[in-house]
C-alpha cells in the first residue's frame, strides 16, 4: 500500500481548496472555464475578495501562457506544482493547430488524484483523445500537441530532469508555477531554477506566490499555512519584491515584478475589469489592498530579445 507524507496530503486540500474558489468565481460570471468541475464537484460561494482575487490571478497567467503559444512556431509549456490547473485542456482546445507540448508536474498524490479524475472524465476523455497510463504518469498525443502529466518532487532536480527527457530541450520554453515555490526551502528553490536555465536555452519563467512575511498581515498569514500543516518554508528567504528581483537576476537577462495589488490594475482589460466590478458590490477595499500587496507575480525571461509576453497589458 503506497505511503504519503502527511504534508502532501495537505498540499492536496490547498488544492482541492483553492479549484473549488475557482469553481466559485466561474459560477458567478468572473471567467469561463468549462473544465474546473471535472477535478471538484459542488462548492459553496466564495467572498467578493476572492472571486475578485482569482480572477486576477487566472487573468493574468491565461494570457501570457495564451499569447506565449499563439506566437510560436513550436514551444513547450510546463506547469510546476499544477495541481487541478485546467490551463492545459484551455490551450488544448483553443489552439488546435498550434505545435506545443504541455507538461504537468506535481507531487505523487496530486497526480495520482488528478489521473483517476481524467479517467472518469467523458469531457476530458474526449478532448485529449488517446492516452497512456503507467506509473504515475499519463501522456497523450495529437497531430501536433503533445501532453504530458507525472509525478515529481520538485525538490528532487535530478529526477525532475531525468523525468523530462522526451521534451525537445532546444526550442522556446515557458515554465509557470501558481503558489508553489513558498512551499519548497529556498536552496531547493535555487537548484531547481538553475537547473531549468541550464536545461532550456529559451527559458521564460512565471511565477505566482505569497511574501512580505514580516507585518501583521503577513505573520497571520504564515500562521494560517502553518496551521493548516502547509508551512510557507521559503517565504523567509525572499521577503521583498526586491530580494526576489535579486533572485531572478542571476539567472535572467529581463525580470518583471509586481505585487497583485498593482497587476489588478496594470496587467488586465480596463473593459473586462469594470465588467467584472459590477458583478458584485465590494466595501472591503483596504482589505482588498493588504491581501494584495502579500501577493506577488514575477516574469522572467532569459533570452530578452526573444521577450514576447509582458505583465503589463
Amino acid at each position: 500500500m503506497q505511503q504519503h507524507n502527511p504534508i502532501q496530503i495537505h498540499v492536496e486540500d490547498t488544492n482541492a481548496e483553492a479549484t473549488m474558489a475557482k469553481i466559485s468565481a466561474i459560477k458567478h460570471k468572473y471567467f469561463q472555464d468549462e473544465f474546473s468541475e471535472e477535478f471538484v464537484k459542488g462548492t459553496s460561494k466564495k467572498d467578493v475578495l476572492i472571486h475578485r482575487g482569482y480572477w486576477c490571478r487566472f487573468n493574468i497567467f491565461h494570457r501570457i501562457v495564451s499569447t506565449y503559444i499563439s506566437k510560436q512556431q513550436k514551444c513547450n509549456v510546463i506547469s510546476l506544482g499544477s495541481g487541478y490547473d485546467t490551463l492545459p485542456y484551455i490551450m488544448w482546445q483553443t489552439y488546435q493547430n498550434k505545435e506545443f507540448t504541455f507538461v504537468e508536474v506535481d507531487l505523487p498524490v496530486v497526480v495520482d488524484r488528478k489521473i483517476k479524475k481524467l479517467k472518469e472524465s467523458n469531457k476530458l476523455k474526449t478532448l485529449l483523445g488517446e492516452y497512456i497510463i503507467s506509473q504515475n504518469k499519463l501522456s497523450a498525443k495529437s497531430e501536433n500537441k503533445n501532453y504530458l502529466l507525472f509525478g515529481e518532487d520538485l525538490c528532487n532536480t535530478e529526477q525532475l530532469h531525468q523525468s523530462l527527457q522526451s521534451l525537445d530541450f532546444t526550442i522556446p520554453t515557458l515554465v509557470y508555477a501558481e503558489c508553489v515555490l513558498t512551499y519548497i526551502k529556498s536552496e531547493a528553490t535555487t537548484r531547481l531554477l538553475d537547473g531549468l536555465t541550464k536545461w532550456f536555452p529559451h527559458l521564460t519563467f512565471l511565477n505566482y506566490e505569497m511574501f512580505n512575511p514580516s507585518d501583521q498581515f503577513g505573520k497571520m498569514m504564515v500562521r494560517n499555512f502553518e496551521y493548516r500543516g502547509c508551512p510557507l518554508v521559503g517565504i523567509d528567504a525572499f521577503p521583498s519584491l526586491q530580494a526576489h528581483k535579486d533572485r531572478l537576476n542571476q539567472w535572467f537577462n529581463y525580470v518583471e515584478i509586481y505585487d497583485m495589488k498593482t497587476l489588478y490594475q496594470i496587467a488586465t482589460d480596463p473593459e473586462e475589469r469594470k465588467r467584472i466590478e459590477k458583478l458584485e458590490l465590494m466595501d472591503e477595499w483596504e482589505e482588498w489592498n493588504i491581501m494584495q500587496s502579500h501577493y506577488l507575480v514575477s516574469l522572467a525571461n532569459k533570452d530578452q530579445t526573444e521577450l514576447i509576453v509582458n505583465l503589463k497589458v
